[in-house]
């Protein structure tokens, strides 16, 4: 298969924004879908790039394989045109870093201003991540706010720190600003679809439709795997 990278189908310029969004989607479904509309029309991106891992660094095995995941993403996203899948680190034989991602990107893209959205839950772990210090150098993070998550006392540092040195809003052309950023938050997660799949329970309306059936035609998840 081959890469589809961030630099497909972009503006460059001075003013562009780009988001980056990662997960496993394993399925992807609406808890994932509804968030990113809304960050890429809160942030006014001109793309916001969807980045299903591969050998996620922070989690096992994944229970689809990437080829499916990469298939049920473009299919989900066939009607919103800000976003679209990157599957760069889908395709890397290795663990995924999001700091060797940014800096594809900012390769690609040197003029753009690099988003990149985590959840709370994660954000409260970012010194666990590999170079944190230098995906601030490369981005700005907008961490969207969790039900029960909230920060360490590493994070709360590093926020304050942040905020003392780059500012408290990202603007254009800028990197290392760290936002809060409230969204509509879905209580749908991809283990319970798939544990519900398995347990030959219906999932309408936790996923899109045709999500749903291209799970059926392909046998995905079923306890028989």
């Amino acid at each position: 298969m081959a890469s589809e990278s961030a630099v497909d189908g972009s503006r460059s310029g001075a003013h562009t924004r780009v988001g980056l969004f990662g997960g496993t989607f394993d399925p992807v479904h609406y808890g994932h879908l509804r968030p990113a509309v809304e960050m890429a029309e809160q942030y006014q991106l001109s793309k916001l790039y969807l980045l299903p891992n591969h050998r996620p660094v922070h989690r096992g095995p994944t229970a689809a394989t990437t080829d499916c995941r990469i298939d049920m993403l473009k299919i989900a996203l066939q009607d919103a045109p800000r976003l679209q899948v990157d599957t760069r680190e889908a395709l890397r034989d290795k663990p995924s870093y999001t700091f060797d991602t940014l800096c594809e990107i900012h390769a690609e893209q040197p003029e753009a201003t690099l988003l990149f959205f985590m959840g709370m839950d994660a954000f409260a772990a970012f010194d666990t991540w590999h170079d944190w210090e230098g995906i601030l150098n490369l981005a700005n993070l907008v961490i969207v706010g969790r039900p029960e998550a909230e920060h360490s006392d590493f994070s709360a540092r590093l926020v304050a720190r942040q905020q003392e040195r780059c500012g408290h809003k990202i603007e254009s052309g800028g990197a290392g600003v760290i936002e809060l950023c409230e969204v509509t938050q879905m209580a749908i997660s991809a283990t319970d679809v798939r544990r519900r799949i398995a347990n030959e329970q219906t999932v309408r309306f936790l996923l899109p439709e045709q999500v749903l059936e291209y799970i059926g035609r392909n046998n995905l998840y079923r306890k028989s795997q």
